[in-house]
């Protein structure tokens, strides 16, 4: 049987076990091969792990005793440094360039789309420090198959420019398990029900913005969702003053569901940060807190209560606004 007559999955198994050398061999027969080859991205080594770091500093120049290297300016570079973790060893590349000039991000761009053109990508995907805008989204989703294998993506300290249609067409690419935005900036809608519940293999989320935010587009239905499907995210983080329209019955849903299952060995921490859904009442926290069987405790401060419950392996927290007292009061007027 002649290969040329094979189809494509046929052909992308057969190349996924050749060697490097054989594939880039069968890369140059003939266009079909050369085009299965480059979408699917064959042949190039495996990492475990991509990270881009991206920093803004001075760079001093080297000094060898009373010789001086290089500018005398201490003017700020941008520093972006690439990560590549494979089973055999770490490799770094980094490129300096200068912030002021206009195309510094496009040059950082292709300096991050090079080294990705050389790798195949297998686990996680993080950036630090990056701005990601529509430039740099178009050029991660460059290629249709690349990202297919990421499971984990990691965001810190990050300028987040996406829509949410960009940022969920981002992560459907990908099989993402564990998502992570640690710090960042981004406009509150990027992270809502319909980004959630596309997430169908989510086992972990940590939202922590860099500054309070309120998630208005995340809601109950996410929590129904999760809660109907045969598996939900055994870790859910909402910190760092991150709000949303969550109730408590809506929590308690989803703690009913989790608890029910909760023979399987896996720990559960849910946070669902701070609710602000007007809705709360004190009927449904009280048959929130007296479920049988939970240990909870109750603090408050002059800003929110918080509520925690546990029992086993199984650990939620939330915090609600705390109520202001309302009584007579008077005040001294002096004369």
């Amino acid at each position: 049987m002649d290969l040329s007559s094979m189809p494509d999955d046929v052909l992308i198994r057969l190349l996924n076990t050749a060697s490097p050398n054989d594939v880039a061999r069968a890369k140059r027969l003939n266009k079909r091969f050369h085009q299965i080859v480059d979408t699917f991205n064959l042949g190039k080594p495996r990492v475990k792990e991509f990270c881009v770091e991206s920093r803004v500093s001075p760079i001093s120049p080297s000094k060898i005793g009373r010789l001086r290297l290089g500018s005398t300016s201490n003017a700020p570079k941008r520093r972006v440094v690439v990560t590549m973790r494979r089973d055999r060893g770490v490799k770094r590349s980094e490129r300096i360039e200068d912030p002021s000039r206009s195309t510094s991000s496009e040059s950082a761009n292709s300096f991050v789309q090079e080294n990705l053109r050389k790798v195949e990508l297998q686990e996680k995907l993080s950036f630090d420090g990056v701005t990601l805008d529509e430039e740099f989204y178009k050029m991660l989703t460059a290629k249709k198959e690349a990202l297919r294998h990421v499971t984990t993506l990691a965001l810190s300290l990050c300028h987040i420019r996406l829509s949410w249609t960009q940022f969920m067409d981002l992560l459907s690419r990908m099989t993402i398990k564990h998502l992570y935005i640690d710090f960042c900036t981004f406009h509150p809608s990027l992270i809502s029900d319909k980004v959630l519940m596309s997430l169908t293999h989510l086992e972990t989320i940590q939202i922590q913005p860099r500054y309070p935010c309120f998630l208005n587009e995340v809601t109950d239905q996410t929590l129904i969702h999760w809660a109907t499907r045969t598996t939900a995210p055994n870790t859910i983080q909402f910190r760092n003053g991150c709000a949303s329209r969550i109730t408590v019955d809506g929590i308690r849903h989803l703690m009913t569901r989790a608890l029910s299952t909760a023979s399987t060995p896996n720990k559960m921490d849910l946070d669902f940060g701070l609710l602000l859904e007007p809705s709360q009442s004190e009927t449904s926290l009280l048959t929130f807190i007296l479920c049988p069987g939970l240990d909870f405790k109750v603090t408050d401060d002059f800003r929110s209560r918080k509520i925690s419950l546990s029992r086993g392996k199984f650990c939620l927290q939330f915090f609600i606004p705390a109520p202001f007292p309302i009584g007579p009061h008077s005040v001294a007027i002096s004369p």
